[in-house]
């Protein structure tokens, strides 16, 4: 019979009900060095500064806002497109229409190019709708903490950036605040039924002959141009790895295109080399942890060369001892993060002779995880003994000298399990028994503190806090982070492990919104792409429908424009405080690689799929695919079509070119079967056609 939702189960839409309620969106180029963002209200905000973490806006220097009126009201905002970063903000006044489309345009902005020129615009569609004429007066409002000069037609900020827009200044206001200007030009008439545009322009501080020649001889016709060329240039994107994955939900996969746009503005190339980079404001720079994901995705849609740079800027800042402390001296998770993420990417890419060529700094990592490891055996804290020293915990908690923990113990654990699945592969079989010995001793030694240190919630679940210490405790879900992070993709714990079970069923019992609650910073907000971590280790654990719920929430928390804010507090609870980064991409990769793994995962030796597919994507005449998606044994390539009458799904995967692989496993759950069974097992040598019959 044709696929059906239970009575009982909630259909997953995407609808963004969760969305903060303030934003910011970036319409950079790849790989630009001006991270422009603008606001929910159509701000252009620039010069993030060191403000606190805890912000409303976040701490920009220069603030640029156009209003065709003052007496606009903002009704609401999009992007042009999930692929064209043009932010679309629509207001009215007296029945007038007003839209302002801000996109980035310039010259030379191919991925190591320096930019010769570069500027921000706002081109601003007056529609008179009613029978009569109506009256605007323009206003350009720029908030700055440095001085603001007005010259003709243009305000320049700091004797460098400069800002025009197309009509005669009539008046500049300095007096209304300590860094505020106002500057109010001549009033514009629109008949009825007419259209009217303005363009106004900030050249950034970069060199621009578009906006010197617009300060005397504006023309929006230009403009017009200019803003269907760069439409063409983001349609037509071919750096940025679009159309690899393909789902019947048109707003996961708007989140999808839009996730991998978003890593690759913020990427920026320093030392002449790609760096991935977390976001535009306060992770404008190298977060190992957050890298790891981003490097993964990366490689896993097809852009291993780009991510090769990423890991190889990763591995510059290895230290004589062997060590990675880039963050913090003592976020010693790094260095197992470091093993995990080489390791990884080397197997997506197939490439034995990279990981041969970094073996020698990765074993002498391996020995500085065994230093730290002898280290907590002469210090004053016996709970950490033969584990890891007390080192930065993150995600919700910080770290103390004397507080020991388990996040840098899951991270130092997963990277050695890394490292015993690469020496395999290399055939480095003296290496592979001694990291072996090396890991069973650590978890050996951290099943025993385990034991030690597990605690009761207030449901009879079993679970292992993060602090060791009960005095340091908080919230059972509190900074349990890295503790997904070890499930998946550290894969540190068995499926029936009741460690990782007992966690898991901690967590479960937290969700609001469908996300674990206050497991970040704000122990009363919601960690967005905690989702991530949430929805794999469900994944790992055999949890499918959980999985695939997460990544709904996921995508409900996202903003309409398609991206996320780190931390902000539910529905609940406003006005909202926010925490972090936005957009923020390590939820983009997170995002789209749960999306992957829901489809895709390799267990061992084996390669699952389907094992989360959505049943809201076996629909009638519904088609999934992926295409060229990288995986340990090769590239995957399947298309899933359900036929019109959605009772019948015909599965057609290409053959796999690692021969480690020992089976593809196709999972039917319970909305399919093939042949009676709802397992079906391929030889990963071949191409396949199954047929399925919808349940």
């Amino acid at each position: 019979m044709a696929c059906t939702l239970s009575l009982h189960a909630q259909k997953q839409v995407v609808d963004y009900r969760y969305a903060p309620q303030w934003w910011q969106s970036s319409i950079c180029f790849p790989d630009d060095s001006c991270k422009t963002l603008v606001g929910p209200l159509g701000q252009m905000l620039y010069e993030y500064g060191s403000g606190p973490f805890y912000k409303y806006v976040g701490s920009y220097r220069t603030v640029v806002q156009f209003l065709a009126d003052e007496n606009m009201k903002i009704t609401g905002q999009r992007l042009y497109s999930a692929r064209v970063p043009v932010v679309v903000t629509e207001a009215t006044y007296q029945g007038v229409a007003i839209t302002q489309e801000i996109f980035a345009a310039g010259t030379a902005f191919t991925s190591k190019n320096r930019q010769a020129s570069r500027e921000d615009v706002i081109l601003t569609t007056i529609v008179n709708n009613t029978d009569e004429p109506r009256i605007l007066n323009p206003m350009l409002i720029i908030d700055s903490e440095h001085k603001v000069n007005v010259t003709g037609r243009a305000a320049v900020i700091n004797d460098k950036a400069q800002v025009t827009s197309g009509g005669n200044i009539v008046k500049v206001r300095k007096n209304l605040g300590q860094f505020k200007t106002l500057i109010e030009l001549e009033s514009i008439t629109v008949a009825a039924g007419e259209t009217k545009q303005i363009a106004t322009l900030c050249d950034n501080g970069l060199p621009s002959t578009l906006v010197e020649r617009f300060q005397t001889a504006p023309s929006v016709a230009e403009i017009n141009q200019l803003k269907a060329r760069m439409i063409d240039y983001w349609e037509n994107q071919t750096d940025i790895p679009y159309n690899l994955v393909s789902v019947p939900d048109k707003e996961i996969q708007n989140l999808l295109d839009a996730s991998l746009r978003g890593i690759w503005q913020a990427r920026e190339i320093k030392k002449d080399q790609i760096a991935f980079q977390v976001g535009p404001t306060c992770y404008r720079g190298l977060w190992v942890s957050d890298g790891a994901t981003l490097l993964e995705a990366a490689t896993t849609f097809d852009r291993g060369k780009d991510a090769r740079d990423g890991v190889e800027y990763t591995l510059s800042f290895q230290k004589e001892t062997g060590q990675f402390g880039i963050m913090d001296s003592v976020y010693w998770k790094e260095n197992g993060m470091v093993l995990w993420t080489c390791v990884r990417h080397a197997m997506l890419m197939q490439d034995r002779t990279w990981l041969k060529s970094v073996w020698p700094k990765l074993l002498k990592t391996v020995d500085y995880i065994k230093v730290l490891r002898a280290r907590t055996l002469t210090n004053d804290i016996p709970l950490d003994d033969g584990l890891i020293p007390p080192g930065q915990i993150d995600g919700g908690l910080w770290g103390a000298e004397d507080k020991a923990e388990y996040t840098n113990v899951y991270w130092n654990l997963a990277g050695l399990k890394a490292m015993i699945q690469a020496a395999e592969w290399l055939g480095e079989k003296k290496d592979a028994k001694a990291l072996q010995a090396e890991f069973d001793d650590f978890f050996a030694t951290f099943r025993k503190a385990a034991e030690r240190d597990m605690a009761t919630d207030d449901f009879g679940n079993r679970y292992l806090a993060i602090p060791m210490d009960p005095k340091y405790r908080s919230l059972p879900q509190r900074a349990q982070w890295a503790f997904c992070q070890s499930v998946y993709p550290g894969q540190v714990f068995a499926m029936d492990d009741p460690v990782a079970s007992g966690t898991m069923h901690m967590l479960h019992t937290t969700l609001q919104e469908g996300m674990v609650m206050g497991t970040g910073w704000d122990i009363d907000g919601i960690w967005t792409y905690f989702a991530g971590f949430y929805g794999h280790a469900c994944l790992w654990m055999g949890e499918s429908k959980r999985a695939y719920e997460s990544l709904y929430a996921f995508a409900n928390h996202a903003t309409p424009l398609y991206n996320w804010r780190e931390e902000h507090a539910p529905r609940d609870l406003t006005p909202s405080k926010y925490v972090g980064d936005m957009p923020h991409n390590w939820a983009s990769a997170l995002f789209v690689e749960l999306t992957v793994h829901l489809l895709a995962l390799d267990r061992g030796n084996e390669l699952h799929l389907l094992e989360g597919i959505p049943r809201e994507w076996l629909g009638a005449g519904m088609t999934t695919a992926l295409k060229d998606i990288a995986t340990p044994f090769g590239k995957i390539t399947f298309t899933l079509t359900v036929d019109a009458s959605g009772q019948t799904a015909t599965l057609t995967t290409g053959k796999l070119t690692d021969p480690s692989c020992k089976g593809v496993i196709v999972h039917l759950g319970d909305w399919g079967e093939s042949n009676g069974s709802n397992i079906v097992r391929f030889d990963p040598k071949k191409d396949h056609n199954l047929s399925i019959q919808i349940r």
